[in-house]
């Protein structure tokens, strides 16, 4: 069931029910206005009977005989029945009713008979005559009050059958009103085709609840606009970075087997070919760790990392791959005496985007001193520098370079293919961290790595 038609159903059982609840206090009110009424009537007629009881011209009888079946009783002291007016006998004035009249001095009840409509009601009261206690009871019937209650119940249910019908015509035609927005939007969302990645849903009132779901709605897709055009370039760009080394790799060894004679000359054409495919190597393997990252969510393994160790780590691993490399290590005597640096983390990304930025240090300087400093700020926060004294950045390719593929437009003649930096970005961000590049003193680059400490500086 649509949630439109759920509304309409609540709605007009809702008011089904509230009608039902007001109709039955009126119908209530009614009935103890219509007994309170009559009972009154009945005790002015009692009270003239006591007048004029001792009256039994035709006069006296036709004013009090006024009522409906109304029939006057008057009783001695003993219960013995002394004067009667219009008695029809359908009542039985039995021992326990006489004992509940004197006890309580007046009594009101009531009682069936085979009438259309109700039931008969009486009064009865004791009252004084001389030093004699006798009792007078009237019965009568209230026709016209049953009959008025009657209609009464007609005109209720005719009513609320009324209202219920206007209820739901009105719900009907509100829910169509307020929902028109919503089905304007499913019809938007029906229309979209597969390939339309801008398709954006336009609404009215940004304020309303519909509103608020469509700009959600809205940012959502904007989202998914934003991941399959970065999956369209990082495919198109890994295609052609791979097509690179492949196709000259296919180059190197048909030209081997065309020309190369001798063992010496294969040997030139084979190391060649897989130097190509060590870049082929090196690209997937970056690709896949890119992609690894990507898909990292808040579930990644971390631990009570020292930054220290992390860094040494880096450096001894990036060593068994140039072990000419010479290493700068600046930490103040403050840090390295007193207190722990202490990252929360995983030691092998982290490791991962140092070793990175020491590889790019080390390339772009052609394997001059890279200099570490290791820093905090009055916030806490931890800071690693890795400074070097390389060919630099144009001030035009700082932002693009955290990019897949991006490199810089003076990095032409060295080995990469634009993976390190981003991989390193996702990391720190993975991390609450962030990477900012910078033109140092010597015309290199500084790479700054600041880091969120677990739980501040802790003393040795």
């Amino acid at each position: 069931m649509l949630i439109r038609h759920k509304i309409i159903v609540w709605f007009i059982s809702l008011s089904g029910l509230l009608l039902c609840l007001f109709s039955v206090y009126i119908y209530l009110a009614s009935a103890n206005s219509r007994r309170a009424s009559f009972m009154d009537r009945i005790r002015k007629k009692a009270q003239d009977t006591k007048e004029i009881y001792n009256l039994h011209d035709k006069i006296a009888e036709r004013i009090i005989t006024s009522i409906p079946e109304q029939s006057e009783y008057v009783f001695d002291e003993n219960n013995k029945l002394i004067f009667a007016i219009n008695d029809l006998h359908d009542v039985d004035f039995n021992a326990a009713f006489f004992n509940k009249v004197r006890k309580n001095q007046e009594y009101e009840f009531n009682y069936q008979q085979e009438l259309k409509e109700g039931y008969k009601e009486g009064y009865a009261f004791v009252f004084n005559q001389g030093d004699k206690k006798c009792i007078i009871v009237i019965t009568a019937y209230n026709k016209n009050g049953f009959i008025e209650l009657r209609n009464l119940i007609s005109i209720l249910v005719v009513g609320n059958l009324f209202f219920l019908v206007v209820i739901g015509l009105s719900a009907y035609i509100l829910s169509a009103n307020a929902f028109r927005p919503m089905k304007d939007l499913v019809r938007q969302s029906e229309s979209v085709q597969g390939h339309e990645l801008d398709f954006r849903l336009s609404y009215t009132n940004p304020n309303d609840e519909i509103g608020i779901v469509a700009s959600s709605f809205n940012k959502v897709l904007d989202k998914i606009q934003a991941l399959a055009e970065s999956q369209r370039s990082f495919i198109s760009y890994a295609s052609h970075e791979l097509r690179t080394p492949l196709a000259a790799v296919h180059g190197i060894l048909e030209t081997s087997l065309t020309y190369d004679k001798d063992e010496a000359a294969l040997r030139e054409s084979l190391s060649a070919a897989r130097k190509e495919i060590q870049k082929a190597t090196g690209l997937v393997n970056g690709l896949l760790q890119l992609a690894k990252i990507e898909s990292v969510n808040t579930t990644l393994e971390k631990s009570q990392l020292n930054v220290v160790d992390v860094l040494l780590d880096a450096i001894s691993f990036f060593k068994l791959k140039i072990p000419d490399q010479e290493f700068l290590f600046d930490i103040p005597v403050m840090l390295s005496n007193e207190v722990y640096l202490e990252v929360n983390g995983n030691a092998h990304l982290l490791r991962t985007a140092l070793i990175n930025l020491i590889d790019n240090a080390s390339k772009y300087s052609r394997q001059q001193k890279i200099e570490i400093k290791l820093e905090t700020d009055q916030h806490g926060q931890i800071k690693i520098k890795i400074i070097d004294r390389g060919i630099g950045m144009a001030s035009e390719d700082w932002h693009p370079l955290t990019e897949p593929f991006s490199r810089g437009k003076n990095a032409t003649g060295f080995e990469g293919f634009g993976l390190g930096l981003s991989l390193t970005q996702r990391i720190l961000t993975l991390h609450e961290g962030a990477l900012y590049l910078t033109r140092n003193e010597y015309g290199g680059v500084t790479a700054e790595v600041t880091l969120p400490p677990s739980s501040g500086l802790s003393a040795e």
